[in-house]
């Protein structure tokens, strides 16, 4: 799917999210709970709950200036990223089956990236002229993968 260049970054994100989002889902009761747990929690810190504020302090605002956030998809959107924080919260506290824990949290990553990828960021290229796309690039954090 083609995506301005202005998101490119928030793009990149997405992969590398659903490169553990695939690893999560596949996760087997034989595999090693501790260094999947570490894993994950480096990802979240290094990266997803910037990404998060990436879209909420800087994405969706900039939205709001062109089109209403009151709608179902941005209300997901939200609330997936409400679920998410909970299921990382309750992988650093030990508050429940791990392995269970890690494939419900694959599948939610995935469908959440798809949401945005397919819904939300279209709806944002159309909505908001491409030089303030463009100034909020900048606004993003560095993505501890690839850089970008």
């Amino acid at each position: 799917m083609k995506r301005h260049e202005s998101l490119h970054p928030l793009t990149h994100h997405h992969h590398h999210t659903l490169v553990m989002a695939q690893k999560l889902k596949k996760f087997s009761d034989s595999d090693r709970i501790q260094p999947t747990t570490r894993e994950i929690i480096d990802f979240w810190i290094q990266d997803g709950e910037k990404h998060f504020r990436d879209e909420e302090e800087v994405l969706l605002p900039l939205y709001a200036q062109y089109e209403s956030v009151d709608q179902p998809c941005i209300q997901e959107m939200l609330i997936q990223h409400v679920e998410i924080r909970s299921y990382i919260r309750q992988i650093r506290m030990n508050q429940s089956s791990k392995p269970d824990l890690f494939r419900q949290l694959g599948a939610l990553l995935e469908k959440h990236v798809r949401l945005e990828e397919r819904t939300i960021f279209p709806m944002i290229e159309q909505a908001v002229p491409e030089n303030y796309l463009y100034q909020a690039n900048g606004q993003y954090h560095r993505d501890s993968h690839s850089g970008y």
